[in-house]
């Protein structure tokens, strides 16, 4: 929707010249203009940046400018104060350098999610070594940020979890989904743990385990099942669930699977042969129609099988839906992850072209990497046009147990790959501690990025400002350009992404009401934004604003936390 005002007028030293300004244009294209050099920065850059200190197997931006990384039970060369291995670390975007954190229970393949008022929550796991670290399986971890570390509450979960899935619900708690009662290569029945929980439980006693069905019809395939909130105006809890090649529809107030969509063709989604999905950027122009795009994977569970080069889109709220397919731009990938970047397109990147996801076999000279074929570069996908393009090539496989996750600088963090079961350096995929930061195409782009100055009068990341649902807050933003902008505004939760499972996940547009010229204040612009209408649309909880001119996004996001009150 371009939306272009055609009058000017002073109010009370303000110059409101809207016909400089083009708001809401969704999508926009960019000036032409020469570029300043002839790089290849048109497919974006690499730059390895620093070191994880533990494994980054899960990943998650706890603040504008830190990242928690956790990693299981092994021997990681960053050390805690006690001098046991670190399994968890939290590494500074701007020194490039990696605290340890305390965790005395086993993360190996857990699961992490907000809650509504800004708490990140850490559950499930593996078993102990009997001697320093004890079981993770009933463990739920919360993150307390102004200590800096994490506090564990153990035997709390009423059952074993591995492999589950975490979402935020629009009330701000927190549903724990899936996964099995022990660690295992692949799903079976006698682990199966076809069931879901509730944290804070809303009895406010104790936590208690629900039935769910779907995940005891999908086996083996159904470990960390796909899981989305479905934007309505009914108030109603919908889940999107996806295991293996089946996906419902799930009511979580009545309890009952209220839509069966068709199989997805292809290979199988879920882990070992794991995919990855993602909820297209909801619009209020269509009054946030859901889209879910689930890309990636493998038909068998095999070493030389080659990897699923397919994606399905599925309009969520559309009669009869069916899957729309494509070739996922044309090569095979397994394990890869999504990323939306700050104009709306995404980002696939990591994985494997042939194999599955699970540890190598064996040891030394004949040891057997499961998955091979390292796809070196992303992918940069357009949803309007349903275009890939192919960006510039890493140097580093990021096989199993790799992640990737945006930055508020509108930049991606790529991190981790581990497929053997402890620290191994010398080896085709060895233990991976590099952390690499791609920089997009967007990044390089001539046109002026605009700078947050403050939203609601607070100046930006000193701390999270709290907004509500359906507010228009006002931001300043300051923008040097000799051309009229066009501005776009967004809100993203940047997730909590392991095992190419971004969790919770979200990209919603927001209307920009009004904008106008500040005369006072040289390259000075104001700008009111109306915030989506409810928790079903993006959950509460901690998310980042971002204002883009054309493709050029911000120097920063400003994290906000979005809830009811």
């Amino acid at each position: 929707m371009n939306v272009i005002f055609l009058f000017i007028f002073l109010v009370g030293g303000l110059n409101f010249f809207y016909e400089q300004i083009k708001v809401n244009a969704l999508p926009a294209s960019s000036p032409l203009r020469a570029r300043q050099d002839n790089s290849d920065n048109s497919l974006g850059t690499w730059k390895i940046v620093g070191d994880s200190g533990v494994s980054a197997m899960h990943a998650v931006l706890i603040a504008p400018r830190k990242v928690i990384f956790i990693d299981r039970l092994e021997q990681n060369h960053l050390k805690r104060p006690d001098g046991l291995a670190a399994i968890s670390s939290e590494y500074d975007l701007d020194t490039n350098q990696a605290r340890p954190l305390t965790v005395y229970t086993n993360t190996f393949c857990s699961a992490g999610s907000f809650l509504g008022n800004g708490t990140l929550i850490e559950a499930g796991g593996s078993g102990g070594d009997d001697l320093n670290y004890r079981s993770g399986l009933q463990t739920l971890r919360i993150y307390d940020q102004g200590k800096g570390d994490w506090i564990e509450l153990e035997g709390v979960l009423p059952s074993n979890r591995w492999y589950p899935t975490m979402i935020t619900l629009p009330d701000g708690n927190i549903l724990i989904l899936g996964g099995s009662t022990g660690s295992t290569g692949v799903n079976k029945l006698e682990i199966n743990n076809p069931t879901y929980t509730i944290y804070p439980p809303p009895s406010g006693v104790f936590m208690q385990d629900y039935n769910f069905d779907f995940l005891a019809t999908t086996l083996p395939y159904n470990l960390y099942p796909m899981l989305h909130l479905i934007p309505n105006y009914e108030g109603k809890t919908l889940l999107f669930v996806l295991a293996s090649k089946q996906a419902i529809a799930y009511d979580l107030g009545i309890g009952k699977t209220v839509i069966t969509y068709p199989d997805l063709p292809g290979g199988f989604r879920s882990y070992p042969l794991t995919g990855t999905s993602i909820m297209l950027p909801l619009s209020p122009t269509d009054y946030y129609n859901p889209t879910v795009m689930v890309c990636g994977g493998n038909k068998a569970q095999e070493i030389t099988s080659v990897s699923e080069a397919t994606c399905g889109r599925l309009d969520l709220n559309k009669p009869n839906a069916q899957w729309e397919m494509d070739n996922f731009g044309g090569t095979p990938r397994v394990m890869p992850d999504a990323v939306y970047l700050v104009d709306g397109s995404i980002m696939f990147v990591n994985g494997g072209g042939s194999g599955y996801a699970g540890l190598r076999k064996g040891k030394g000279a004949n040891a057997l990497f499961v998955a091979n074929d390292p796809v070196l570069f992303p992918y940069l996908y357009d949803p309007f046009a349903k275009t890939y393009k192919a960006l510039a090539s890493s140097t580093i496989p990021r096989m199993y147990h790799s992640i990737a996750t945006l930055l508020p600088d509108g930049s991606v963090l790529v991190s981790g790959s581990n497929p053997s079961n402890a620290v191994t350096l010398d080896v085709k995929f060895p233990t991976e501690y590099r952390v690499e930061i791609f920089y997009p195409p967007y990044l390089y782009s001539t046109i002026p990025r605009p700078t947050i100055l403050s939203l609601e009068s607070f100046p930006i990341n000193q701390q999270r400002i709290k907004v509500s649902y359906n507010q228009v807050i006002t931001l300043v933003i300051q923008l040097k350009s000799t051309d009229p902008p066009s501005l776009k505004a967004t809100i993203i939760h940047h997730g909590f992404v392991t095992h190419s499972t971004n969790m919770n996940q979200r990209y919603v547009y927001l209307d920009i009401e009004d904008s106008y010229v500040d005369k006072s204040a040289s390259d000075q612009y104001i700008l009111t934004l109306r915030l989506p209408p409810n928790p079903t649309i993006i959950a509460p909880g901690p998310h980042y604003i971002y204002i883009f001119n054309y493709d050029a996004p911000c120097v920063s996001g400003v994290e906000v936390l979005l809830n009811s009150q």
